[in-house]
């Protein structure tokens, strides 16, 4: 601060600052050095840059000598122009030394706007920020000081804390003085990565309140460019243990609603899972989108479940078929599961799925249009679970396709179809290893021997099977 003292005492007693060498000059420099000659008057906020530094011609290079107006412009928006990098010095230079409250707010919107941290006047901006704040009686002082707000280091991890910490982030923002357009400016995005970062690495109730806040902080200021670690923030914590039910859902929406659902939009999710690796070394390739699947996965079973409940008549036999499959849940061996409607069941259900608010394609011909499957995913098994008395049918290694095109009838059904053959799902043939095992008595210890032959996964209840 001292120094920033002494450099506007001295422009106060300069008349010019010396320009560089011309072979130095930068593009900035010469765009005002060819028009130097050339006069004209300020137009409004609208006139492009370019056009802006060409008025004012030599007079950018020494912007002590410039108007008021046109300095408050200069300090505010050169920071993104690496051209001007050189003329940073002596713009701050000059707007610590006209001493008005007009400069000073416009210096102080830079630092908290761009927040140039990788800008090599940066240190200077900061600086010049906090020693224009303290000056004037005004509430920038005592923002300044409460929010710690030119300290670069924590000021940013300061708001962040109380940014999940309430219910009202704008109010928090507000007190702040960043609310408006700063909100979305650069010192709240450092903030806001800075609160990422603390949700992440929570566990627990802790990890569910702070990341309650940040969904809802997300959500109230629309931010955008920060998918990835978003991503990370919301399903890290939940590496060795799952939140509440109601919390997984909002975290589904919300990633699905900003990202795309994984199950249909692999590509996006790769780019996701990339950039979280190119900035942490630890992080397991997979685990993020594994989750968020699962949960996904989760959802759709106690979806299908719930729904069939709701349009049948013998609640007896879904009890069994419910309890049995959720006990592959509770173990985390499910890790895809898409379900499909006959046509009338679509008729008669297809507003109970909207309202769970899960995807599904639809059965035609070889089912009855009043049944349903649920397509699940264990291991490499896939299996075709039906609504009715029909069959379970179970295909090994369920990523194989067969070479002999006249038989990849036979091969497993894929997910995520919007149609399905149900032929294909009531078939009777297969490749090695295929069955199909009707619901008779002891089913649950015939399916889990099958799953646990296949996959090495056992029921909580039935084990290995019989």
């Amino acid at each position: 601060m001292s120094g920033l003292r002494e450099t506007a005492e001295r422009l106060a007693r300069a008349g010019r600052l010396p320009l560089p060498p011309a072979e130095r000059k930068t593009a900035c420099e010469r765009a005002a050095n060819r028009l130097a000659d050339r006069k004209g008057k300020a137009v409004g906020p609208s006139e492009p840059w370019e056009d802006f530094l060409r008025r004012l011609g030599d007079s950018a290079l020494v912007p002590r000598a410039i108007a008021r107006r046109d300095l408050r412009r200069m300090v505010g928006e050169l920071w993104p122009h690496h051209d001007c990098d050189k003329v940073a010095p002596a713009t701050l230079d000059a707007a610590v030394a006209a001493n008005a409250k007009s400069v000073d707010r416009s210096l102080l919107t830079a630092y908290l706007r761009h927040f140039p941290l990788d800008h090599p006047s940066f240190d200077a901006l900061r600086a010049a920020s906090e020693l224009t704040a303290e000056r004037h009686d005004w509430p920038w002082r005592q923002r300044g000081q409460q929010w710690r707000l030119w300290d670069a280091d924590n000021g940013p991890a300061r708001l962040a804390r109380a940014l999940l910490t309430t219910d009202n982030p704008l109010l928090t923002l507000r007190e702040a003085g960043l609310d408006g357009d700063l909100a979305h400016g650069g010192y709240v995005a450092d903030a806001i990565e800075n609160a990422c970062e603390q949700a992440g690495r929570a566990r627990g109730e802790r990890a569910q309140e702070m990341g309650t806040r940040l969904i809802a902080l997300f959500d109230r200021l629309a931010i955008g460019g920060m998918e990835a670690l978003l991503a990370w923030a919301l399903l890290a914590p939940w590496s060795s243990a799952a939140p509440a039910a109601d919390y997984k859902d909002q975290i589904s929406r919300l990633l699905i609603a900003r990202i795309g659902d994984p199950r249909l939009a692999a590509a996006k999710w790769s780019a996701i899972e990339q950039k979280i690796a190119d900035w942490q070394s630890s992080y397991v390739s997979g685990s993020i989108t594994g989750r968020l699947r699962f949960w996904l996965a989760e959802r759709n079973v106690r979806a299908f479940f719930s729904i069939v409940r709701k349009t049948t008549d013998r609640q007896d036999q879904w009890d069994a078929r419910e309890a049995f499959w959720l006990g592959y849940i509770e173990v985390s061996a499910i890790s895809d599961a898409w379900f499909a409607f006959g046509r009338r069941a679509e008729q008669l259900a297809g507003h109970l799925a909207r309202d769970e608010r899960v995807q599904y394609g639809l059965v035609s011909g070889g089912a009855d249009p009043s049944h349903s499957a649920l397509i699940l995913s264990i291991g490499d098994l896939r299996i075709a679970e039906w609504s009715h008395n029909g069959s379970c049918r179970f295909w090994p290694d369920a990523t194989a396709r067969h070479p002999d095109k006249r038989l990849s009838k036979y091969v497993a059904p894929p997910l995520y179809q919007d149609r399905y053959d149900g032929n294909l799902l009531r078939t009777t043939v297969g490749p090695a290893g295929f069955q199909y095992v009707p619901h008779m008595s002891m089913w649950e210890w015939r399916f889990s021997s099958i799953i646990y032959r296949h996959t090495g996964i056992r029921h909580p209840v039935y084990g290995a099977g019989m």
